[in-house]
């Protein structure tokens, strides 16, 4: 048993607040940023094939079996709903698992993938190519697992990534004053 004397009191503390800053950055990753996904509404302006649409169906995909991912995707899609899509657009959200992707009869003009997602990216990539959906994630592992089209994330400045040969193979065409403003992978 250690006596209080030898006690190593800034060790205990150091591994208490680091304990605490692990806890705290866990729960961060699973919030969703109302910024992110306000950027990914406005890049569905620059797509050709949604130019004159008066709503827009986003099915917005979590972890199968994962609670909180489910609730990310709940918070997503409530502020999906509540954003106005350009043109005045309304936007029409499901939440679905991914693997309830392969089982929905609902046809999906975008997939918004939550955080996490991405490590079951081969379905969603599939599923994408086969439908021809856009497919958007604000988490840059989608563009790793190549299931993302576009990768959006809102912060100083908005980072957007256009996977070409996903864009190209889903066929999700955008201006040419969109493909100039985005990188490119």
């Amino acid at each position: 048993m250690t006596s209080l004397a030898h006690f190593n009191w800034r060790q205990y503390t150091g591994a208490v607040l680091g304990a605490l800053l692990l806890c705290a950055a866990s729960a961060d990753a699973m919030e969703v940023a109302p910024a992110d996904v306000q950027a990914a509404v406005r890049t569905l302006g620059f797509l050709d094939s949604l130019q004159h649409r008066t709503s827009i169906a986003v099915g917005v995909v979590y972890r199968a079996g994962d609670a909180e991912s489910k609730t990310l995707a709940q918070r997503t899609a409530a502020i999906l709903a509540a954003t106005k899509a350009p043109n005045g657009s309304s936007i029409d959200t499901s939440v679905l698992a991914v693997n309830e992707l392969e089982q929905t009869g609902r046809r999906f003009d975008v997939v918004f993938l939550v955080l996490g997602v991405a490590e079951n990216g081969r379905p969603v990539a599939e599923f994408v190519r086969r439908q021809h959906v856009l497919s958007i994630s604000n988490d840059p592992a989608c563009l790793m697992m190549q299931c993302c089209v576009l990768m959006v994330r809102a912060g100083a400045r908005t980072e957007i990534v256009l996977d070409t040969a996903l864009a190209e193979a889903t066929g999700s065409t955008f201006s040419s004053v969109f493909m100039m403003m985005v990188k490119r992978r």
